[in-house]
């Protein structure tokens, strides 16, 4: 148990300089809207420099700070949101144990999530007087399985009316029991999840398998309204940009489709669907980053909503990218560097910019600290508080961050290196002796369903062992881990791979037997 902290405690000698500043309260208890997107690049931001139409995410950035090396410790789905929602890895997750016992070497997928876990970052806020709302894609489990709808299955049909609701009722409940107050517009996971395929079987009826950013964010602005004289807390999930097809949606689908039948009425809370379609040809952008665009009109609406309820003065407004999807399910930075931005008019500087090292994992201890909570002992955050960042306190430092999924590891220093470790399980290994190519989620190559083409997007992606100048390698195409010169460096790197993993549950290779 005591080995659990190391990482913690490392970290908390050398960066404690970087700790100070205190909570900024000084009136009334502030909100917090997080709005977390749905594989969502870099590029798919226009203040990052994508070739999008984003000007409310963009206003962000011009009213507040944007953040240039913000990590998500695990780049995918559920894990990634599993950080957000504890401030914990996602290898720590209740539920990933019971499928892969502690002290056993493990394959991170999608499987960790915070339903059944105690002390979410929701739990906390609500049993210290915060209104808690969800809203989006969960993707976090439920009390039950969703039943499935096969492509004869009409949403209209009364018998399918009937079992739609009886999942959206598991869901929202499921949710609740998560720690928020609050849910609505929600869906299990990805909008077409489930499916094996166009017509295949899957959690929704195929007509229902579209994007909706409308009704997430009449969910959202429901929920700011309702509370409106009380502090709040609102998660922010959009299903967008991931698949299926935004822009097949946009024009397609039906406005009314939501993940628990057809609603009497579309919303009517942001531009319409042509219009997006219409701004996006205007300002020359590519149709298929309409998508973009889409999900920018619904940031727009949250916002205008607390301006209008005169509550952006004390909202504190957090929004990050659950994961890339150049290099989806690796450490590389093509799928765990990720946009971010916050906005606190008189709080944080506006068009800043943070270089410091942060991550998802430091948003839960972050909000907490602005909301004045001091979090209980059994929370156990591996993140760490960055509101000296967000204030532009040059003293706060990050000396290493860690990333995990699939097979992988990797250690990212604040002075711009990685060093990445692939280790497969040793029955894996056994195949690989024999010529049986494998991807890093211990699939066979020629049957790989989840490799994203990161091996043929980064050339050493079979070495076991990788090192990264960032500063001068930024799409990470060379292997520095065999050249003398980099030998002390990589032996430190390996070293800080050691501590964070005896701290953690399972083995890993030679850093954890």
């Amino acid at each position: 148990m005591a080995n659990r902290w190391v990482p913690i405690l490392i970290a908390a000698i050398l960066l404690a300089g970087g700790m100070a500043g205190g909570a900024p309260l000084d009136g009334p208890r502030p909100n917090v809207v997080l709005i977390y997107t749905d594989d969502h690049d870099l590029n798919e931001v226009a203040c990052y420099g994508g070739k999008v139409l984003s000007p409310h995410m963009d206003g962000l950035a011009r009213d507040g700070m944007k953040f240039t090396r913000f990590y998500v410790a695990s780049a995918v789905c559920s894990p990634s949101r599993f950080n957000v929602l504890t401030g914990r890895y996602a290898s720590r997750s209740l539920r990933f144990q019971r499928n892969c016992p502690p002290g056993s070497p493990v394959n991170i997928g999608w499987e960790p999530g915070v339903y059944g876990e105690q002390n979410t970052l929701a739990h906390i806020l609500q049993k210290n007087g915060y209104r808690t709302g969800m809203v989006g894609k969960w993707h976090q489990g439920a009390a039950g399985p969703p039943p499935k709808f096969g492509p004869e299955d009409d949403p209209n049909d009364s018998a399918v009316k009937k079992r739609l609701q009886q999942s959206y009722e598991l869901l929202l409940r499921s949710i609740r029991e998560t720690g928020f107050d609050y849910a609505a517009s929600a869906y299990h996971g990805n909008v077409d999840d489930g499916a094996k395929g166009p017509g295949k079987p899957g959690n929704l009826p195929v007509p229902l398998r579209v994007h909706n950013m409308e009704w997430v964010t009449a969910g959202a602005l429901e929920f700011i309204e309702q509370n409106a004289n009380r502090p709040f807390f609102l998660y922010l999930a959009p299903t967008l940009v991931h698949g299926p097809s935004p822009l097949a949606s946009l024009t397609k689908a039906d406005p009314r489709a939501t993940s628990l039948g057809f609603l009497d009425k579309a919303p009517q809370v942001q531009p319409s669907r042509q219009s997006v379609l219409e701004r996006v040809k205007a300002a020359g952008v590519a149709p298929a980053q309409a998508g973009v665009t889409w999900l920018d009109d619904g940031v727009g609406a949250v916002l205008d909503k607390l301006a209008k309820l005169g509550l952006a003065e004390r909202t504190l407004v957090l929004l990050a990218g659950d994961n890339g999807n150049v290099a989806k399910f690796t450490c590389y930075d093509g799928g765990a560097l990720m946009p971010f931005l916050a906005r606190w008019p008189g709080k944080i500087r506006p068009g800043s910019v943070c270089d410091k090292l942060t991550a998802n994992i430091d948003l839960a201890p972050t909000i907490l600290e602005v909301c004045g909570i001091k979090p209980p002992a059994e929370a156990a955050f591996d993140g760490q508080n960055i509101w000296p960042a967000l204030q532009g306190n040059a003293a706060y430092q990050r000396a290493s961050l860690m990333l995990e999924i699939t097979t992988e590891r990797a250690i990212v220093s604040e002075d711009g290196f990685k060093y990445l470790a692939v280790r497969y399980k040793p029955a894996v290994l056994e195949q690989m002796a024999k010529g049986v190519k494998f991807n890093h989620w211990c699939q066979p190559m020629d049957q790989s369903t989840h490799s994203y083409n990161a091996e043929k997007n980064y050339p050493a992606y079979w070495d076991a062992d990788q090192l990264y100048d960032l500063r001068q390698d930024p799409q990470e195409q060379k292997n520095l881990a065999a050249q003398p010169s980099q030998k002390e460096r990589l032996e430190k790197m390996k070293a800080l791979l050691r501590q964070y993993s005896a701290g953690l549950p399972h083995s890993f290779g030679e850093f954890k037997p």
